[in-house]
C-alpha cells in the first residue's frame, strides 16, 4: 500500500510525507486470525524517519449472515525511533459490522503514551469510538467516510473529534482512495501542524 500521508486518528504519523504500508494475516476456519501491519513514519514532535510495526490477535464471528463481530488486542510497536522516551503501548478493541458498508468499534490504550502541546505523558488510559461506512456505488465506485471521538482525558483533560469523506474505486486486486479529513479545535490545538485537519489524501493499496 502507498500513501500520501499516514493519518491515524486525525493526526498525520508522517509529517504530511508519504508512506509505503504493507501487512500480512492468517485466519483459521474456527474464526481466530492474527498477523502484523508496518509502515514507515516521522511522528509527531521529532518527525525523524521511524518504523512503526503493530502485532495482533483475536477472534471474529458472524452473528447473522449480514452481521458480524470480532475482538482483538493490537500492540504498536516503534523501531528505529530517536525520540528520547518509549513510546510502544497495547490496546483491546471490540467492534461489529454490517456486511462491509458499516462498522462500529470501541478501543481501549490501558498504557498509552504520547506527546502533545502540553507535554509527554506515559502509561496512562485512553479510548477511541469511531464508525465507518462505505457506500457502493455504479462502476466499481463507492463513497467512503469515517468520524471518531478519541477521549484523552487521562492525558491531557480533553478528548477531540476528528472524521474523513471521500471515494473509492475498486477493481480486481486494486483499490484506490481519496478522502478529505477534517478535524476540531483541540485535536489542532493538540498536535499544531500534525493535524490532518483539511488535508486530502490519496491512497493506492494492491491486495494479494
Amino acid at each position: 500500500m502507498a500513501t500520501t500521508d499516514y493519518v491515524f486518528r486525525g493526526v498525520s504519523q508522517t509529517d504530511g510525507g508519504a508512506a509505503l504500508q504493507g501487512s500480512l494475516n492468517y485466519r483459521s476456519p474456527g474464526g481466530w486470525f492474527a498477523g502484523g501491519w508496518a509502515s514507515n513514519v516521522a511522528p509527531y514532535p521529532s518527525r525523524m524517519d521511524a518504523a512503526e510495526v503493530n502485532l495482533y490477535g483475536g477472534y471474529g464471528w458472524a452473528l447473522s449472515p449480514e452481521w458480524t463481530a470480532r475482538a482483538n488486542y493490537t500492540r504498536y510497536l516503534y523501531a528505529r525511533d530517536r525520540r528520547p522516551a518509549a513510546y510502544d503501548y497495547g490496546e483491546f478493541s471490540v467492534s461489529i459490522a454490517f456486511e462491509d458498508r458499516l462498522a462500529a468499534s470501541i478501543s481501549y490504550q490501558p498504557d498509552r503514551t504520547a506527546y502533545a502541546t502540553p507535554g509527554y505523558v506515559r502509561d496512562r488510559p485512553s479510548a477511541a469510538y469511531e464508525l465507518t461506512g462505505r457506500w457502493p456505488l455504479p462502476r466499481h465506485f463507492a463513497l467512503i467516510g469515517g468520524v471518531g471521538y478519541y477521549d484523552l482525558t487521562h492525558l491531557y483533560g480533553v478528548g477531540y473529534w476528528s472524521g474523513s469523506a471521500g471515494a473509492s474505486y475498486a477493481r480486481g486486486r486494486l483499490q484506490v482512495d481519496l478522502a478529505r479529513f477534517m478535524g476540531d479545535r483541540t485535536v489542532r490545538l493538540l498536535f499544531q501542524d500534525a493535524s490532518a485537519d483539511g488535508r486530502w489524501v490519496a491512497t493506492a493499496v494492491w491486495h494479494f
